[in-house]
């Protein structure tokens, strides 16, 4: 190429040459004022009393905000997510020095505490307590918020009940009191986390019930980490356990202080979250049990269905209506079976035993099946699995294949060897059997009651008794779930017995799926939780297969 064609190339591409410049230097400016925002403001694992906020930075803050230190309006910053003060990302600091935070603890000398005013960044229609009338809606920093009562008040009202004592609003029954609670940092650098170190001087009133929320801040769509932040605002943020970083036998060490309390515990996951929180509670063996409420936050949901907690939590109820829901619910007492599995060895010896708790169901074939394909492709590929209705969509993918093509538990009634009750039961031509504790299977199937539900023994799920049925294909699920076949009900049982024999085969308990050598499974009551359940259970019961 000669001078003069490269010097005409360059006349004619200088236009363009120059934007990539500018797009690039633009790009890779944002990037690094991006990455510097978040080593510099990212979440606190653990907030200390002493040393601020817990900060959650926001790009775009959903309704308009103002810094709660310049008081300018703001479009992105960070937000507390215990007391909600607001600030811009260069007021971060200074907002830690000068508005403290929600206090987790108090001096134990301590039996009552002022209002704790934040000023500003009202919620949508606010109430004045003192005139009745609508305040925050100025556009400016204006007007207060009490971070443990909720109530709201004009800037000109606030010295009427700025003096007076706290009473914590409408859920005082669900509140600990900072004065009451006595914290201590256990765990090593990094992974440190508030542990209960004593509660002094509960209420006097009887209706105290105070509650702990279990979440983890990975579940759903970043469900759990909205969640997480809306209750720690409404309670004390001790209250508030994060599962990521938390395991439930150190938050549930509250019960074992109040012997005489009958404490509460809010879920918020899915089925596998709520067995382990379950055992937990088994292994500490309170002298009070607490009684367990749901917020469902996985794809099955079975076990919340049942309950009336729903198909799952979608964002349309504020917190404030879920701690309504846990208010109004009843106790009840839910089935809990011990699942025992003795693998088998050449001749006939065992090798080894295993138990595990079921609450929901149990399952062995082509059921189990397609639940450990969808199971070992969401741990390769968890980025492919981000909400329900993707989750379903492979899960119709892997059984639609297992129909057409896989067909992997063909002659499953020829390995397996059922009792009930001791009682040998003939197979028919089957591919799977579920063991049921609940009717509801699959994300909502009545597989027990099929579609001529009327003639058949009710299942319910605090009797003792377990409903037994048989698939005979991924087909035949599929038919089920829209309710064109009826279910192969094998009988009803209070102790169950398989025999498998031959090659290994699938099973789940709870969606927990594995593949299992030839063995022995016995299935036994263990015990019942005390579980709260919201409304009429059967306003909310599963749709009929």
């Amino acid at each position: 190429m000669t001078v003069n064609a490269m010097q005409d190339w360059w006349e004619g591409h200088l236009y363009q040459i120059t934007l990539c410049i500018i797009f690039s230097f633009f790009v890779m400016w944002t990037l690094v004022k991006l990455c510097k925002r978040q080593r510099r403001f990212r979440d606190l694992p653990v907030r200390d009393v002493a040393k601020g906020h817990r900060w959650v930075i926001t790009d775009m803050f959903p309704k308009p905000t103002y810094c709660s230190v310049c008081e300018s309006h703001i479009l992105h910053g960070g937000v507390c997510d215990s007391c909600h003060v607001c600030a811009d990302d260069i007021c971060l600091r200074t907002a830690d020095r000068l508005f403290a935070c929600k206090s987790l603890t108090l001096s134990n000398t301590a039996t009552s505490m002022k209002h704790h005013w934040v000023r500003g960044n009202l919620p949508l229609c606010s109430v004045c307590d003192v005139c009745k009338t609508e305040c925050g809606v100025l556009p400016r920093l204006c007007d207060h918020r009490c971070v443990w009562c909720q109530r709201t008040v004009h800037d000109n009202c606030l010295y009427v009940i700025k003096s007076e004592e706290c009473d914590f609003g409408k859920y005082c029954n669900r509140i600990i009191p900072p004065y009451c609670l006595t914290l201590k940092l256990v765990g090593w650098k990094g992974r440190r986390h508030w542990s209960v170190a004593g509660v002094t001087q509960p209420p006097d009133d009887r209706n105290w019930k105070p509650l702990l929320v279990f979440c983890n801040r990975k579940s759903g769509n970043n469900e759990g980490e909205q969640i997480l932040s809306s209750f720690r605002a409404l309670l004390n943020p001790a209250q508030v356990v994060d599962l990521y970083e938390v395991p439930p036998e150190s938050a549930l060490n509250l019960c074992n202080y109040l012997p005489h309390r009958t404490c509460t515990i809010l879920i918020c996951g899915g089925d596998g979250t709520i067995t382990w929180v379950l055992n937990a509670i088994d292994k500490m063996q309170f002298e009070t049990p607490p009684n367990v409420g749901i917020l469902p936050l996985g794809t099955g949901n079975d076990l919340a269905r049942v309950l009336g907690w729903g198909e799952g939590y979608a964002g349309e109820e504020e917190m404030e209506e879920w701690l309504d829901f846990v208010n109004k619910a009843k106790v009840n007492s839910l089935d809990r079976w011990s699942v025992s599995v003795s693998n088998l060895r050449r001749f006939g010896f065992r090798k080894a035993n295993k138990v595990f708790t079921m609450n929901n169901y149990f399952s062995l074939g082509c059921d189990a099946s397609i639940a450990l394909k969808f199971h070992r492709q969401r741990e390769s590929r968890p980025y492919w699995f981000k909400n329900r209705l993707t989750n379903k969509i492979w899960y119709f993918f892997f059984g639609a294949r297992d129909a057409l093509l896989d067909q992997e538990c063909k002659n499953f009634y020829k390995k397996i060897k059922l009792e009930l009750d001791g009682r040998p039961i003939e197979l028919p031509d089957l591919e799977g059997i579920v063991i049921l504790n609940i009717n509801s299977w699959g994300a909502g199937c009545a597989l027990w009651s099929g579609s001529s539900g009327n003639n058949i023994p009710k299942s319910v799920f605090n009797d003792g008794i377990l409903e037994v049925v048989g698939l005979t294909s991924s087909f035949h699920m599929a038919q089920l779930h829209v309710g064109l076949a009826d279910p192969i009900r094998l009988g009803q049982a209070r102790q169950v017995k398989i025999t498998l024999r031959g090659s290994k085969m699938p099973m789940q308990i709870d969606g927990e799926p594995w593949e299992q050598v030839p063995c022995i499974i016995n299935v036994k009551h263990r015990n019942q939780a005390l579980m709260l359940v919201r409304g009429d259970p059967e306003k909310h019961s599963p749709m009929k297969c």
